[in-house]
């Protein structure tokens, strides 16, 4: 199971807004990852992972994780994906297919939280005092670290699912958007764009940018539902829309970024609460 979680936290690395000192290194507001931390601690895998598995894997398995990655850019970069305008509106899913994705994200939800809670409390959840505690270097709790490997671990669940019900790769998972400062418009970041900002620039070359969880697409490549995975800790807090702390968009909440920047209303997703319909 490490091994999955090890490639992931590869290729991507996806957390909900933190504070960007979480792991005493400066990143994009969704990359407060394993991998930043390797960026600035290179090598230390257990430091950077909590885990001596992964550590010990790191040797076994980079040929492989590299095989991987560049099959995902390669994916990645040939989608092309649209925003919608008055102009050009997609077409929605039909409303019985939309309930089968929904389905699915919803049990590899809570297929991710039980495989890592079976992993690290015996299959049960953390309490709210060991969901505050510290876990990875100074100030990373449980609760984030936990967090990011629920996300890791529902990734391969999402992908198999989504690749039979959605035709043509309608699909894309942790894309990420930007504001072309050009005509001040959102538009999708490719693998290539998004990896020259962070070669010239660093992670925080990235702020001001979105990452939601999953995004559909019709047939015209044109965004038609998003959804962002929450999971809770402890698991009874409901699950709710997190707020920027600074930059651009400083008190606005998830929500209201992403429904203006993809110009639909997101939902959320999570293990107790499923997928979320409000404000719609």
């Amino acid at each position: 199971m490490w091994l999955l979680v090890l490639m992931a936290v590869l290729q991507a690395g996806c957390l909900s807004e933190l504070d960007e000192a979480a792991l005493g290194v400066e990143c994009g507001p969704r990359d407060l990852t394993p991998e930043c931390c390797l960026k600035k601690n290179p090598g230390q895998w257990e430091r950077c992972t909590g885990s001596s598995e992964m550590a010990r894997a790191v040797g076994e398995t980079s040929l492989l994780v590299k095989v991987t990655a560049v099959g995902m850019v390669v994916v990645m970069a040939a989608q092309t994906v649209h925003i919608g305008s008055a102009e050009r509106r997609g077409v929605e899913l039909a409303t019985d297919l939309r309930k089968k994705v929904e389905e699915e994200i919803v049990r590899c939800v809570r297929r991710a939280e039980q495989e890592v809670n079976d992993y690290h409390f015996d299959g049960k959840s953390p309490t709210l005092k060991q969901c505050q505690e510290v876990k990875v270097g100074e100030r990373t709790t449980w609760a984030a670290y936990l967090g990011l490997f629920k996300h890791e671990m529902a990734w391969p669940c999402l992908r198999e699912a989504l690749d039979k019900l959605v035709t043509n790769k309608g699909y894309l998972l942790h894309a990420r958007f930007y504001v072309d400062p050009t005509t001040g418009q959102w538009k999708h970041m490719t693998q290539d764009m998004m990896s020259q900002i962070v070669t010239h620039q660093g992670w925080s070359g990235l702020r001001g940018t979105i990452e939601p969880d999953i995004v559909l697409l019709d047939a015209n490549g044109v965004v038609i539902h998003v959804y962002d995975l929450k999971f809770p800790c402890p698991e009874t807090n409901g699950a709710g829309w997190g707020h920027y702390k600074d930059g651009r968009w400083k008190d606005w909440s998830q929500e209201e970024v992403y429904r203006k920047a993809l110009e639909v209303i997101p939902r959320l997703a999570s293990p107790r609460d499923g997928v979320i319909r409000e404000n719609e």
